[in-house]
């Protein structure tokens, strides 16, 4: 059975190579340079590895240690990677938003509840906002993925991406940017 699964890897990372060198010979359709159309297709590999939700990184007491949790003011929340992927896409299309923090709670084991929102605007307007309510950011460092869709009829153009989270004495905004275009 490994044999096969190495034969079948071995055949899906030579026909994975032999698209990405077909995709910056052909310039990718779009008028990108050949290193944006690999660069383009490294993110959209990426993001295929990615599962909507959650996942504990690293332990409460790892955390702890790390980010010297005893003399800070508790709750204390440290947002460490707010990322869109892929930050080019075309109408139509999906990303995934990837947010990574850590927690110190007040006290130990306990959560922080409150409103967790992404929103996008397009030219200061907001045209999608997702709430989720009585959310709860966890003690230790977790990573949560969400996948949102651009709808087909989307303007081209650059899109901002806010997250921001309010309640339990924690609260925060973050922001990247997303470019949009068309077929």
């Amino acid at each position: 059975m490994k044999k096969y699964q190495t034969i079948v890897f071995s055949r899906v990372l030579l026909l994975a190579t032999a698209v990405l060198l077909l995709s910056a010979c052909a310039g990718g359709g779009q008028g990108f340079a050949p290193a944006d159309t690999i660069q383009s297709w490294l993110w959209r590999m990426e993001k295929g590895m990615r599962k909507p939700g959650e996942v504990l990184v690293s332990l409460p007491d790892a955390v702890w240690k790390e980010r010297g949790c005893a003399s800070l003011t508790r709750p204390y929340v440290a947002v460490e990677l707010n990322e869109i992927l892929p930050p080019r896409l075309v109408a139509g299309e999906e990303f995934n938003h990837r947010m990574t923090y850590s927690l110190c709670p007040a006290r130990t084991g306990e959560v922080v509840v409150g409103d967790l929102s992404r929103r996008i605007t397009y030219k200061g307007n907001t045209v999608f906002e997702d709430v989720s309510r009585r959310f709860e950011l966890r003690p230790g460092r977790w990573r949560v993925d969400a996948f949102i869709g651009i709808p087909p009829s989307a303007p081209a153009g650059i899109y901002s991406v806010e997250v921001s989270f309010f309640g339990g004495g924690v609260q925060f905004e973050r922001s990247a940017s997303l470019a949009v275009s068309r077929r």
